[in-house]
């Protein structure tokens, strides 16, 4: 695992919010509970307006309305988007609700992650070793 991605969070309370600002930047995302604890991890290698466009945001909004639940945004290179996901999958695999897949085998492509920013709480998620 020789190397190493850094990744800078920016919190948001609407997906609407964050598809504003990552509209077509490669990205992960990290959906959590009102505490800031992760739930479910996903990627938008095309950014987040191609992946929710038009009235998914807002659905996704309405959903989310009055929850409490957050949404972190980090930006990350398009040809690294599915390895950073795949990775911090793993490394949550014990406290995500909501990601059915990564969770049993490591991935083939292991690497390093370095958190920077508005960050979620990964304090129940493992070392990347």
């Amino acid at each position: 695992m020789d190397e190493l991605v850094m990744l800078e969070w920016h919190r948001f309370a609407k997906l609407t919010e964050a598809r504003s600002v990552f509209a077509r930047s490669s990205c992960v995302y990290i959906q959590t509970d009102p505490a800031g604890y992760p739930i479910r991890i996903g990627k938008a290698s095309q950014g987040l307006e191609p992946r929710y466009r038009g009235g998914t945001g807002y659905a996704l909004d309405a959903a989310m309305h009055g929850s409490g639940n957050l949404l972190f945004v980090a930006p990350v290179p398009v040809d690294l988007c599915g390895v950073v996901e795949d990775e911090l999958i793993w490394q949550g695999r014990r406290a995500l609700t909501y990601n059915n897949n990564g969770k049993i085998l490591p991935p083939f492509r292991r690497i390093a992650l370095a958190h920077s920013g508005t960050m979620p709480k990964l304090k129940e998620f493992e070392s990347g070793e």
